[in-house]
């Protein structure tokens, strides 16, 4: 996904919040100042090892949970700053900043462990499916990453840039410790899944919820599971990517990615649209542009798919 960086104003906040639903509130009263006192329900679960720091908002939903740290920031960034811009190291030339992935740098933006479904807002699919072709061969980046509006009881996150490496493996990000009150808040979970099939000429696709794929005239089953689950990225941020490198696709074609939800998930698509996340208010968020493939919503099937052609070598 293309990189973003952002710079929010300073501001503390509490952790409560509110998202539509059948009463206007996914919380009750006595869960809303539980929040706001730092705590939430849910128990420890799933913890992270040193590396990356909670940066941006989060609901852990479907048995997936954090535990909450205490913060800690006693190792000062000095550099490198290989690949900045010149508006990129002017903003980390000013102040105190601390790295992600470093012993005695710990950070945790406001975050729920919860069980209530959350209807999400809208699907950010990796900018890379978007706008380029699966080369054969070649590693494909395989991310989503799920939006929920806050905007109503704006959650905390913490203020992030960039450090060096840009888009590289060794990319480093990190924060000067200051917060700010945020609209939006990524939902993380283990029942999404993410599926390809290979679609023959003409196919026409009819989704399968017993079988959790598409079936119909000239689609083919599944290819091989491959690991596709929450992870904390280099920003601080829970996304849904692929593991090893994404998929490297060895025919040419049309192929369906299908993002989608096993099990009895509290995450409600159906009335998401598709767009990027471009700020913090909730007007912001934006539409991508589509170069070379368009996401779509299934609300009656509580997916998103996008159609994806793969070709024999990258057109530039």
């Amino acid at each position: 996904m293309v990189r973003k960086v952002f710079v929010m104003p300073l501001l503390l906040i509490g952790m409560a919040f509110f998202m539509q639903c059948s009463n206007d509130s996914l919380f009750d009263e006595s869960t809303i100042l539980e929040l706001k006192a730092g705590k939430g329900p849910g128990g420890g679960g799933h913890t992270e090892p040193v590396g990356n720091n909670l940066s941006f908002p989060a609901i852990l939903l479907d048995e997936f949970s954090i535990s909450s740290v205490t913060p800690s920031f006693t190792v000062l960034y000095t550099g490198p700053y290989t690949g900045l811009t010149e508006e990129e190291l002017a903003i980390v030339s000013t102040g105190d900043w601390y790295a992600q992935k470093v012993e005695g740098n710990v950070w945790q933006a406001g975050y729920f462990n919860g069980n209530a479904p959350v209807s999400v807002t809208f699907i950010d699919w990796g900018d890379v499916i978007e706008s380029s072709n699966p080369v054969i061969g070649r590693p494909f980046r395989l991310e989503t990453t799920l939006y929920v509006d806050v905007s109503d009881n704006p959650m905390t996150g913490y203020t992030m840039a960039l450090l060096a490496y840009p888009s590289s493996p060794d990319e480093t990000q990190g924060t000067n410790t200051s917060t700010y009150e945020g609209n939006w808040a990524t939902v993380a979970s283990q029942s999404p899944t993410l599926i390809i099939q290979y679609l023959d000429e003409g196919a026409v696709p009819v989704w399968s919820a017993d079988d959790n794929h598409w079936t119909g005239t000239g689609v083919n089953v599944p290819l091989a599971n491959f690991n596709f689950a929450p992870e904390l990225n280099v920003g601080g941020k829970y996304i849904y990517g692929a593991s090893t490198g994404g998929w490297r696709p060895t025919q040419t074609g049309t192929y369906r990615l299908t993002f989608f939800m096993r099990d009895q998930s509290n995450i409600d698509l159906s009335g998401a649209a598709i767009g990027n996340y471009s700020g913090n208010t909730p007007a912001e968020y934006g539409r991508p542009t589509y170069s070379a493939a368009t996401p779509v919503v299934d609300a009656d099937n509580n997916l998103s798919y996008v159609d994806v052609t793969v070709v024999t070598k990258r057109v530039r």
